[in-house]
C-alpha cells in the first residue's frame, strides 16, 4: 500500500515538473524559469530557519522591553538578515536575474498562502494567521525585493555605461 501511495504521489510530481518546467524532450523551457525556482524554495528555507533560529535569540536578548518592541525586533531582524544572506547571492550567479525572479516567486507563494488560508479558515482563524503573515512576511519581501532590484538595476547600468565608454 505504502508503495502504491508513494508511486502515485512520485507520478504526480514528475507530472508537476513537466508541466511547469520541463518541455516533451525533457529539457528546461526556461533555465530562468527553473533555477529561479529552485533559487526561491532555497530563500524560502533561509528566511525560515532566520526566524526559527533568531526569534528566541531576540526575546532573551531583549527581557525588560515592552512586548511591542519585541514584536517588531522579532519581526525586523531575522527578515533583514536572511535578505542579506540571500541577496549576497546576486555577486555569486552569472545571470544576475535569478535573484530578483526568485523574490518575485515568494511573493507569488506568500500570495498563494493568503488567498488558500482566506478561504480554508473561519474569520477569528484568518486574522490570527493575518497577524503572523503580517509579522513574518513583509519585512522578508521588502526589504529583499527592493535590495535585489535595486542591485540588479545598478549592475544593468553599471553594463550599459562599460558598453558605451567601449
Amino acid at each position: 500500500m505504502a508503495t502504491t501511495t508513494n508511486s502515485k504521489f512520485r507520478q504526480k510530481l514528475d507530472q508537476f515538473w513537466r508541466v511547469l518546467f520541463l518541455d516533451e524532450h525533457g529539457r528546461p523551457k526556461s533555465a530562468l524559469f527553473l533555477y529561479s525556482f529552485c533559487l526561491s524554495l532555497l530563500f524560502f528555507t533561509f528566511y525560515a530557519l532566520s526566524y526559527g533560529f533568531l526569534i528566541d535569540v531576540i526575546e532573551r536578548a531583549m527581557p525588560g522591553a515592552s512586548v511591542l518592541v519585541r514584536n517588531i525586533a522579532q519581526s525586523v531582524l531575522p527578515g533583514l538578515v536572511a535578505s542579506i544572506v540571500c541577496c549576497a547571492l546576486f555577486f555569486v550567479f552569472s545571470d544576475r536575474r535569478l535573484v530578483p525572479v526568485a523574490y518575485i516567486w515568494l511573493t507569488v507563494y506568500a500570495l498563494i498562502a493568503l488567498i488558500t488560508m482566506a478561504f480554508l479558515t473561519t474569520k477569528d482563524e484568518f486574522s490570527i494567521f493575518l497577524y503572523f503573515f503580517a509579522m513574518l512576511v513583509p519585512v522578508g519581501l521588502i526589504s529583499g525585493g527592493v535590495t535585489s532590484l535595486l542591485l540588479f538595476r545598478r549592475y544593468n547600468n553599471k553594463k550599459v555605461k562599460d558598453e558605451t565608454a567601449c
